[in-house]
């Protein structure tokens, strides 16, 4: 097969592996979402005075750190039923849902972590430090966003599951490598402008941070100086 048959089986493909690429940042936007959600909870428990809710939120954020999203995706899959009924109503729990909430196991460790740390920086009028949280948060969003591709495996049709119907349709083993190469070019067209920005800012923010540190020693050192001229 040509190049040139190759760009073409792409090109007339694009719109079928885009939508595919569509779902697996809306899987990931509501991971992120859910993950957030709860994970903001955890971390404002362990800052609560009780020492109850602190181990409490300590240990579920342990909890979510440990369990596999992989795994936690077939269970998922295979524990809540493909539909349900409410009020005599018959309505269908979508398996891209199911994946959302597998990834959001990750995210919810990692917001209670990171979300304690900044809710301490911004109690201790450290603004700048607590700012860190959101290019953090971002460029996890981006981790999820490669995670989201698991969700092929219990059939949600993003886009390396449309790269496996594409393949069937037009065969071939070398255009099955064009096709995978085509799908990871959609990932690293969103992922890498994403992590090189907020890389950018939080290099910014950590410069930030440690001239206001360097200030501060400045202003303590000049303190002291002041101290031992001046006797008491």
């Amino acid at each position: 097969m040509t190049s040139s048959e190759i760009a073409g089986i792409l090109l007339t493909w694009t719109p079928f592996l885009a939508g595919g690429f569509v779902w697996n940042i809306l899987i990931s936007l509501v991971a992120m979402a859910i993950g957030t959600a709860l994970g903001a909870v955890l971390a404002r428990l362990r800052l609560s005075r009780r020492r109850s809710f602190v181990h409490a939120s300590l240990a579920a954020t342990e909890l979510t750190r440990n369990v596999p999203t992989f795994v936690f995706l077939f269970y998922l899959a295979f524990l809540v039923p493909a539909e349900f009924e409410i009020a005599g109503r018959i309505h269908a729990f979508p398996a891209w849902l199911k994946a959302a909430l597998a990834l959001s196991v990750a995210v919810i460790g990692f917001v209670s972590d990171n979300l304690f740390v900044a809710w301490r920086h911004w109690r201790n009028h450290e603004h700048v430090a607590a700012l860190l949280f959101v290019p953090s948060w971002t460029m996890y969003l981006v981790i999820i966003v490669m995670a989201s591709s698991t969700a092929s495996v219990i059939g949600v049709s993003e886009i390396v599951s449309r790269c496996n119907v594409v393949i069937a349709a037009v065969g071939g083993d070398e255009t099955m490598l064009w096709v995978y190469a085509y799908a990871i070019g959609y990932f690293l067209l969103f992922c890498f402008p994403v992590n090189w920005a907020m890389g950018r800012v939080k290099n910014h923010l950590r410069a930030r941070v440690g001239t206001r540190a360097k200030c501060q020693d400045g202003e303590r050192g000049a303190d002291l100086e002041t101290d031992r001229r001046d006797p008491p």
